[in-house]
């Protein structure tokens, strides 16, 4: 793996924004960024806190204080912005808290109860998740497995700080506007600097991103994200769009509109294997070639997030709506209307 290098980006305002890649888990690389403005420097996440992302964001600094000659360090951050609360986002916030200790430390409020109380979070997510696989048809012995799969890696995170509570729509030092787009994550935001765009992980070039069932989560699923994805077409006038990973966007309004053309036709796809009842797994075993590993937890997922979209949209009914009547928890079957 090749870690791509710092970027540099200016707004017709002046605001430079310099991106710094991390190694937020083994061979994977996602994206905080640094901006520089009006004497300010607001750093936008902050890594996983794992792999090499410590040392990856050090020395993206130590860089940028090398090579642009800029006096910049995280202990002189004037705020730091978690987009969502996924840990390849705001894991590293563990340690850059302390360091950064006078930065105000703002995430949108659906985010605030993951750096709060991330341990209630796990707990959960824990509890949403295995419902979910029961009503999904997945056999004992594989949910189990899968369950497994699922925690690997979800120890609490210590209490973190929150200093400022974000909204959709707030203005930022008069200068950053907040984009509040759920689907991917309850409280993702996407943040506007001039012409500028990051979209977090809402928008990347060549990744649609993973997506789960409400019942697992409130706001997220696939309907909260269609939506997210058509507000995201109403940002105009972006120049450059920067997600938490990949490369930039130069045609950000193709890129949506290609994610958004994606999305429906992954659900149409869905509903064509609905002609006969069927649990979420059998779908799901029926649209994927390979169900295995963690992957396969992903794919039982987004097959389960879709089904939940058409369902309460109702293009599809559940078929076995009598077993609810007599068990607490039963597999869930579901035809096309």
């Amino acid at each position: 793996m090749t870690k791509p290098p710092i970027e540099r980006f200016e707004t017709p305002n002046g605001v430079h924004i310099f991106r710094l890649p991390l190694e937020v888990f083994n061979g994977y690389i996602g994206m905080a960024h640094l901006l520089l403005y009006e004497g300010k420097s607001t750093l936008i996440d902050v890594g996983s806190g794992y792999s090499n992302s410590p040392a990856d964001l050090e020395q993206g600094f130590a860089a940028l204080r090398n090579e642009y000659r800029l006096d910049v360090s995280l202990s002189g951050l004037d705020r730091i912005i978690i987009t969502h609360g996924h840990v390849d986002h705001f894991g590293g916030l563990r340690q850059v808290q302390d360091i950064a200790a006078n930065a105000i430390i703002a995430c949108h409020e659906l985010t605030r109860p993951v750096l709060l109380k991330h341990d209630e979070r796990v707990l959960l997510a824990k509890a949403g998740m295995d419902a979910f696989l029961q009503r999904a048809g997945v056999p004992d012995e594989r949910r189990n497995a899968l369950m497994n799969m699922f925690m690997l890696g979800k120890q609490a995170f210590p209490v973190m700080r929150v200093d400022e509570t974000l909204h959709d729509g707030d203005l930022i030092d008069e200068l950053i506007q907040v984009i509040h787009v759920p689907g991917h994550a309850p409280g993702q935001v996407m943040l506007l600097i001039d012409d500028v765009l990051l979209t977090a992980d809402h928008v990347l070039p060549q990744t649609s991103v993973a997506l789960a069932p409400e019942t697992i989560m409130p706001y997220t699923g696939v309907g909260h994200y269609i939506e997210a994805l058509q507000r995201a077409q109403s940002v105009t006038g972006v120049r450059m769009a920067l997600g938490g990973h990949e490369e930039p966007m130069e045609d950000y309004p193709s890129v949506v509109q290609g994610t958004l053309d994606s999305a429906m036709k992954k659900v149409e796809r869905v509903l064509e294997h609905c002609d006969e009842p069927r649990s979420i797994y059998d779908i799901a075993c029926r649209i994927y070639d390979s169900m295995a590993g963690y992957s396969e937890l992903l794919k039982i997922e987004q097959t389960g997030a879709r089904v939940e979209y058409l369902t309460q949209r109702g293009y599809l009914l559940i078929e076995n709506l009598n077993e609810l009547e007599t068990q607490s928890n039963p597999k869930l079957t579901y035809q096309r209307v």
